[in-house]
């Protein structure tokens, strides 16, 4: 009697002998193809113009690691940053995001990379529009330099001043500090619990009346702590900055058309999920090695879009919150 034909070989003019190899081998190589295939052709959830590749390399099935890591121009793992000399003066980068409108960026908190990151994927990316209409990072190269007091203290800064409109809110005790060690410069580390971004750093810059808001500084006889043109260090000139170029968000991410996105219900950043559409950039929180690819890819691209001297990390922060 005649075998009758094996399933997928039907209508297959093969040689008796070749058969067996075929169904082996040959047969699920073209399975695999004919279905890539299928799903090359499925569209993307943020055609046409908009920048999006994420959901087809899902769809082809690619690995978690692979979504997570390679799409970012294969950033390489960030360095471990060497920290500056100590006494001061101290100079490194620290970096603020931002919306359109131009301000002037005193009596206000600023963060390093790590801490700007740590900000942008806790409260900002996971908003539809993005939280206070966040659009790009400043980055701003500081010269800092402690008051005798505060380093006979053995510390290089503060506690951190919580700035609001202008004014610090607190702690309490951080306003006394000014008038104890003169108007330096505070920092606080944020907690992991909410992103694993390593040395993850915010500062406080107090300028002139600290203690008012923008509305109530006109008139105020209140010293500060930035320095004027050629003023020497001092209890009321500890810090200095120049502006050293930005980025937006779009340029970072490549999260083109977000706003038009998020009308049609896509999120940057889904908490929830810890995933994001329309970018694979915000991708998996939790992990200190994926936060330390975002944070180098950062890097790499402030280096193309704004240039600058490589500098050192800034003193290490020796107060914490693990509230926030």
């Amino acid at each position: 009697l005649k075998a009758p034909a094996r399933p997928g070989l039907r209508g297959l003019f093969l040689p008796r002998t070749l058969r067996p190899m075929f169904q082996r081998f040959l047969f699920p190589l073209l399975l695999a193809a004919l279905a890539y295939a299928e799903l090359a052709d499925v569209e993307d959830e943020c055609s046409g113009n908009e920048t999006c590749s994420l959901s087809l390399r899902q769809l082809r099935g690619e690995a978690t690691s692979s979504l997570e890591l390679g799409d970012w121009e294969m950033a390489e793992d960030v360095e471990v940053e060497e920290n500056n000399a100590t006494h001061g003066p101290y100079t490194f980068y620290v970096y603020r995001a931002k919306n359109d409108h131009n301000y002037e960026d005193t009596n206000v908190n600023m963060a390093n990379l790590a801490g700007v990151m740590w900000y942008l994927h806790s409260e900002v990316v996971g908003h539809c529009p993005r939280k206070f209409g966040i659009t790009r990072i400043l980055r701003y190269k500081i010269t800092m330099m402690p008051t005798p007091e505060l380093l006979h203290s053995k510390k290089d800064f503060a506690p951190l001043c919580h700035f609001d409109s202008g004014a610090c809110t607190g702690p309490k005790p951080v306003l006394d500090d000014y008038q104890k060690y003169g108007y330096v410069v505070g920092c606080d580390r944020p907690s992991f619990n909410h992103a694993a971004y390593s040395q993850a750093t915010w500062y406080s810059f107090p300028g002139a009346c600290p203690s008012k808001t923008f509305q109530q500084k006109q008139g105020c006889g209140e010293a500060g702590g930035e320095c004027k043109p050629g003023e020497a260090w001092s209890r009321t000139c500890t810090w200095r900055k120049q502006f050293a170029g930005e980025i937006t968000l779009d340029q970072l991410t490549h999260n083109y058309h977000f706003e038009d996105r998020c009308k049609k219900g896509f999120k940057e950043y889904d908490t929830a999920a810890d995933r994001g559409q329309g970018t694979n950039y915000w991708h998996t929180r939790m992990s200190k090695r994926v936060c330390d690819r975002r944070m180098s890819w950062a890097k790499r691209v402030f280096a193309s879009k704004a240039g600058g001297p490589h500098l050192p990390e800034a003193p290490e922060c020796p107060y914490g919150d693990p509230k926030r």
